[in-house]
């Protein structure tokens, strides 16, 4: 989980760094794009398993879902702080959590209510929306809220598709959206532009095999603080890479919204090995 979440903090500081010259749709594009040649030692095998889904219109739906949470976020990432965008990113368990009660029937008591309102009240403290209504934070907790959908749909092809081809199928799905989006901003990268889009889609590649190992191996109540950890990372590389020097209200409001994450994700757990009628 620790090195999911570096490597997750490490691809948000390079898609900063690659907006400064070219758009954050053509980097998206590029960052699904770039994918497939790391999916070619599998193809290569002959493991037709990446391929098999059981639920075509499932992909197709995350896929559009998926298309506007990236677009959206490397949008916001290009015009906000790393700290910032990393805190606002931590509310997407709290967004899952509230579209499982209304798609997914799941019943909520008191305690999950309370930690789900202290999570926003967090969200809001990071937007500072009394001092600055800028577009790009606004863009990211958008972006986070379409995020918790596709992990939701993710979660339910789980049962019947495999791991490498949840991610090919996603990657493949946000292509067609990045590269439409991409066309009235398009610059041809140089070989440092596109060294970093490279690097970039590898980043993302083992920060989601890392998280899905760790998610694996180990009890959530174990591993979800350690996912806390990006917090850091994106203060020292803002501070590193951009001279960023985080606000007050980010490390305030950043602690509601891991506060509440971590009490959701401790109390789901524990819900997960009583019985299913059980509720929170």
């Amino acid at each position: 989980m620790i090195l999911a979440g570096f490597c997750a903090a490490l691809m948000t500081a390079f898609v900063r760094l690659s907006s400064q010259e070219l758009h954050p749709f053509e980097i998206a594009f590029f960052r699904n794009l770039l994918v497939l040649p790391i999916f070619l030692p599998i193809l290569l095998n002959d493991d037709k398993s990446i391929f098999r889904t059981a639920n075509i219109q499932l992909n197709i739906v995350r896929a559009f879902v998926g298309s506007g949470a990236m677009l959206l976020f490397f949008y916001g990432v290009s015009l906000t702080e790393l700290a910032k965008v990393q805190a606002l990113s931590f509310t997407i368990p709290i967004f899952a959590t509230l579209l499982a009660i209304f798609f997914l029937n799941e019943k909520v008591r008191i305690r999950r209510w309370t930690a789900m309102l202290i999570g926003f009240a967090g969200a809001i403290i990071v937007l500072r929306p009394d001092i600055s209504m800028s577009l790009g934070p606004f863009a990211v907790l958008i972006a986070c809220f379409l995020w918790s959908m596709s992990i939701l749909i993710a979660k339910n092809l789980t049962k019947t598709d495999t791991n490498t081809s949840i991610i090919f199928w996603q990657a493949i799905g946000i292509i067609p959206a990045s590269f439409i989006f991409s066309i009235p901003v398009w610059k041809w990268p140089n070989i440092y532009q596109f060294l970093l889009l490279a690097i970039i889609a590898i980043l993302g590649t083992l920060a989601q095999l890392f998280l899905n190992s760790a998610l694996r191996r180990g009890k959530i109540s174990f591993i979800l603080p350690l996912d806390y950890l990006k917090l850091i990372w994106a203060v020292i590389l803002g501070y590193l890479i951009f001279d960023e020097i985080p606000y007050q209200s980010i490390w305030l409001g950043g602690t509601l919204i891991i506060c509440a994450t971590t009490y959701i994700g401790i109390r789901e757990s524990m819900i997960s090995k009583n019985k299913p009628n059980i509720t929170p």
